[in-house]
C-alpha cells in the first residue's frame, strides 16, 4: 500500500506500479485512472447488483483537478496511450469532449456505428476534457440537458433526445438503449472553484470521483506498450458474454459498514456543493470493487476488493477537503478502525443490503436508547409520530411482507400499521426509529411479533411454521433497516 493509504489492488494496482514513476501520489492517480478506463471498457458487458432496483453498470467516473504548477493533463492520458485502447480494449470507440448534450448524442452515435469484435453488445465510449463549458462572461457553465443525460448515463438508464417522436420505430428503439458512457474528465482548478452549483446539482457532482493532482513528478519511466497479460484475459473474459457481478456475503458485510457512512457527515464543509460528493460513497465504493472483480475474471466481490475501493474513495474524499480548502489531516478515516464481524461463508450471494435513509435521526452514531415513558392516567410508550408517518408515506401504507394496501373512506384513505422489528420496552428496548420500522397489514404485523415470520440478513420474508423463503422484503431506496435489529428479532423466534 503507497504512503498515501490507497491500496493498489490487482491486475489494474500492477499495471498502475509498472507505468507510474517511483512517486507513490503519481501511481494512485494511474490507478483511478486506470480504473475509469477499464469500467468503460467493461460496461456493455459487466453488471453489479446494487440496493437500487436493477443492475448497474460498473462505471467508475474520475475528474482530475489540476493546480496552478500541475495542469490536469496528466495520468489519463498516459493510462490512454500506455492501454492502447485501439488494440486492445476495442470495446470502446474512442476519447470524445463533451462540453454539450449535442456533444455527448454525437458521441455515443459514433460508438454505435463500429460495433466490437469481440461482442455484438454496444461499443461504450469514454468522455475527456471536462463538463464545463466557459460562458461570454468568462464563468463555466454545465448545461442542464448535458447535466440530466449524463446523470441517465451513470445510472445505465435510458435517455431519449429531442425531437425522438419524429424518429423511425428503428431509431427510437435505438435510442431506448442506455448508452456505455464513461468519464475521464480534467477540470481547471479555476473552473472547479466556480463550478456552477444550485440545489439539485449535487446529483450530479456526486457521480463521480474528484482527485486533486499532488505534485507529479517530471521524470518518469517509458511508457508501457499496452496493458498486463493478466489484464488482457481479464478483458476477455469480461467482454466475450454478459457477466454479473455479485458481492460475497463477508464483502456485503463490510459494504455494509461503507453505505453507513452516507448518513454521517464525511466532510465538515461550509459548502454544501462539497459535502455532495460524500452522498455516494457507497454506490463509489461498490462499482470500483466490482471494476477490480471483474479485472481478476471473478464473478464475485470478495472483502478485500472493498477494502481497495474503498481506500480510493477515502482518497477522494480527502481531495475534496483539500479543494475546498479544509484541513484534510483533521479528517479521520471512519473505518481505520472498525472491525466487522463476517461470516465464513464468502460464496456468493444475492444479498440485499440496508437501503439509505437520509436524514438526520438516522445517522449512526444516534443512540440505541430505550423508548421513554410519560405518566398520565396510565404509563405508554412515548413514540415519535413522525418516525412512523415517514415509513407509512414511503410505502403508501402497503405492506412490505404481502403488498395488500386496506382502503378506507375519507378522510383516512388507507390503513397500515408501524411494526417494530425490535421490539419496545422491557426486555428488548428497541428504539423508535426509521430503520427499526415496518409498514405492514395488521396479518403480517401480528405473524411478524408472534413469530410466525421472520427475516434473513438478505431481508427473504421466511415461514417460521414450514422455513419455506416467501420471497424479499420490500423496500423502499430511502429506507435503511438496520441488521442488528432484524438478527435480534430472529434470535427470538429462529435461532434457538
Amino acid at each position: 500500500m503507497p504512503a498515501d493509504g490507497v491500496t493498489l489492488h490487482g491486475p489494474l494496482g500492477e499495471f498502475a506500479r509498472e507505468l507510474s514513476p517511483s512517486d507513490d501520489l503519481h501511481a494512485e492517480e494511474i490507478y483511478a485512472a486506470a480504473l475509469s478506463v477499464w469500467s468503460t471498457a467493461i460496461a456493455p458487458t459487466v453488471k453489479v447488483q446494487s440496493y437500487l432496483p436493477g443492475l448497474r453498470p460498473p462505471l467508475v467516473w474520475t475528474a482530475f483537478v489540476g493546480d496552478s504548477g500541475n495542469p490536469p493533463e496528466g495520468p489519463e492520458l498516459s493510462v490512454v496511450r500506455a492501454l492502447r485502447l485501439r488494440e486492445n480494449f476495442t470495446s470502446v470507440a474512442g476519447r470524445d469532449p463533451v462540453t454539450s448534450v449535442v456533444h455527448l448524442f454525437a458521441a455515443v452515435d459514433s460508438a454505435r456505428q463500429y460495433p466490437s469484435r469481440h461482442t455484438s453488445a454496444l461499443r461504450s465510449t469514454l468522455l475527456n476534457s471536462s463538463p464545463l463549458r466557459w460562458t461570454r462572461e468568462g464563468k463555466p457553465q454545465l448545461q442542464s440537458e448535458l447535466n440530466h443525460a449524463l446523470r441517465q448515463a451513470w445510472d445505465g438508464s435510458n435517455f431519449l433526445r429531442a425531437g425522438t417522436k419524429k424518429r423511425t420505430s428503428v431509431q427510437r428503439e435505438q435510442d431506448r438503449i442506455p448508452p456505455m458512457v464513461g468519464a475521464l474528465w480534467s477540470i481547471d482548478e479555476g473552473a472547479w472553484n466556480q463550478r456552477p452549483y444550485s440545489p439539485g446539482d449535487d446529483a450530479f457532482y456526486s457521480r463521480f470521483l474528484p482527485f486533486k493532482l499532488r505534485g507529479l513528478p517530471r521524470h518518469g519511466r517509458p511508457a508501457q506498450t499496452g496493458p498486463t497479460p493478466e489484464l488482457v484475459d481479464a478483458y476477455a473474459w469480461a467482454i466475450g458474454s454478459q457477466r454479473e457481478v455479485k458481492l460475497g456475503r463477508a464483502a456485503a458485510e463490510k459494504w455494509g459498514e461503507v453505505r453507513a457512512l452516507e448518513d454521517s457527515t464525511l466532510l465538515d464543509s461550509p459548502a454544501p456543493r462539497d459535502a455532495a460528493f460524500t452522498i455516494r460513497v457507497g454506490e463509489h465504493t461498490l462499482r470500483v470493487a466490482a471494476a477490480l472483480a471483474a479485472a481478476e475474471m471473478s464473478p464475485v466481490i470478495e472483502p478485500d476488493m472493498i477494502d481497495a475501493a474503498w481506500s480510493l474513495v477515502w482518497r477522494s474524499i480527502r481531495d475534496v477537503a483539500d479543494l475546498a480548502h479544509t484541513d484534510s489531516t483533521l479528517l479521520e478515516d471512519p473505518l481505520a478502525k472498525t472491525s466487522v464481524a463476517v461470516p465464513t461463508d464468502v460464496g456468493s450471494a444475492d444479498v440485499r443490503v440496508e437501503p439509505s435513509w437520509h436524514a438526520e435521526s438516522a445517522a449512526p452514531d444516534f443512540p440505541d436508547t430505550p423508548v421513554p415513558r410519560r405518566t398520565a392516567v396510565v404509563q405508554a410508550q412515548d413514540r415519535d409520530s413522525r418516525v412512523t408517518r415517514q415509513v407509512k408515506a414511503w410505502y403508501n401504507n402497503t405492506c412490505q411482507f404481502c403488498g395488500t394496501m386496506i382502503e378506507l373512506p375519507a378522510p383516512l384513505f388507507a390503513y397500515s400499521e408501524a411494526a417494530h422489528i425490535q421490539a419496545l420496552g422491557a426486555p428488548h428496548n428497541g428504539p423508535d426509529r426509521v430503520e427499526n420500522v415496518l409498514c405492514l397489514c395488521p396479518n403480517c404485523h401480528v405473524r411478524f411479533d408472534m413469530g410466525a415470520r421472520f427475516l434473513t440478513d438478505e431481508l427473504r420474508i421466511v415461514d417460521a411454521a414450514t422455513g419455506n423463503d416467501l420471497g424479499p422484503l420490500t423496500v423502499h431506496a430511502q429506507h435503511r433497516i438496520r441488521l442488528e435489529y432484524v438478527r435480534q428479532h430472529r434470535s427470538r423466534w429462529a435461532d434457538k
